[in-house]
């Protein structure tokens, strides 16, 4: 494949989600034919199989760039758990010496810390929430005790079931899609996020993903969302154990709005970063 054969990359898995990472500091990567090349290399069973592929690029005012390409080859401002991953990605290969680092999204400057590269936990503190709709009364209809949204760096739906046992048994080939593509966020479409309080530091999630259009295994900024709107509907208090079906949790921590009108601050996403393998791109 032209462009990509005979390169080096790096098998990651934030939480659940899986990525193919790529050094790309010198510019190699194709961006012209990312869309096509991208969508073949995450293609499971052909490809490598992966969410997305993410890129670790320059960038003249930061440490370095993220450039994320979501499995279906379109790209997206970000993601939180392949910016888990990138950041230890980038203390492995040398890009970064000190634990804190600075980057840039297409969703604006984030930082990270990375206390060990030879360990998994990685530390992301999130742009401020935005775009908050507590209710959409018309979409709360059973099973579903609350819907909202926020955008946490990306757009999130959230919808609050009974139980955990309620979210496991939750169809997503068919719940994932209504919501995704509902009238309310057409024409760009959300993220939906399916969540039930266990106890008021723990939530269970499973989460449809746009750009995948299918159940993900993980999502940070979705984990983020669900524990911001938990804290507001007052059914948890921070810091937010999220646990995901990838069995990997995320703990969500954050400042609590000071008046029933206002947004939490200061957002963090700890999880684990895992380097599953590296290997060399050949026939795809």
């Amino acid at each position: 494949m032209s462009g990509v054969a005979g390169r080096a990359f790096t098998k990651m898995s934030g939480g659940g989600n899986d990525f193919i990472v790529f050094d790309d500091r010198d510019g190699w990567f194709p961006r012209d034919e990312a869309g096509p090349l991208v969508a073949r290399l995450c293609r499971r069973g052909l490809g490598v199989g992966a969410d997305a592929v993410v890129l670790l690029a320059q960038d003249p005012r930061a440490d370095f760039r993220m450039v994320y390409y979501n499995a279906d080859g379109g790209e997206a401002p970000m993601c939180g758990n392949a910016a888990l991953c990138l950041a230890r990605f980038a203390r492995i290969v040398g890009a970064v010496n000190g634990t804190e680092m600075e980057f840039r999204t297409g969703s604006g400057p984030f930082r990270a810390r990375v206390e060990d590269p030879r360990g998994p936990e990685v530390t992301l503190w999130l742009v401020p929430p935005r775009e908050l709709t507590l209710d959409y009364p018309e979409l709360a209809t059973p099973p579903y005790r609350r819907v909202g949204f926020l955008d946490t760096s990306t757009p999130h739906v959230v919808a609050l079931l009974v139980s955990p046992a309620v979210v496991e048994a939750l169809d997503l080939a068919v719940e994932g899609p209504r919501f995704r593509r509902h009238p309310n966020w057409e024409p760009v479409g959300t993220n939906v996020n399916f969540v039930a309080a266990a106890d008021r530091s723990t939530l269970r999630m499973r989460t449809f993903e746009k750009g995948v259009e299918d159940e993900t295994l993980s999502c940070g900024t979705g984990a983020t969302a669900s524990a911001i709107l938990a804290c507001l509907w007052g059914l948890a208090d921070p810091p937010v154990t999220v646990l995901t079906s990838g069995g990997i949790p995320l703990v969500v921590d954050f400042t609590p709005p000071a008046d029933a009108g206002s947004l939490p601050s200061d957002p963090t996403l700890t999880g684990e970063a895992r380097v599953v393998y590296r290997g060399t791109i050949e026939e795809i």
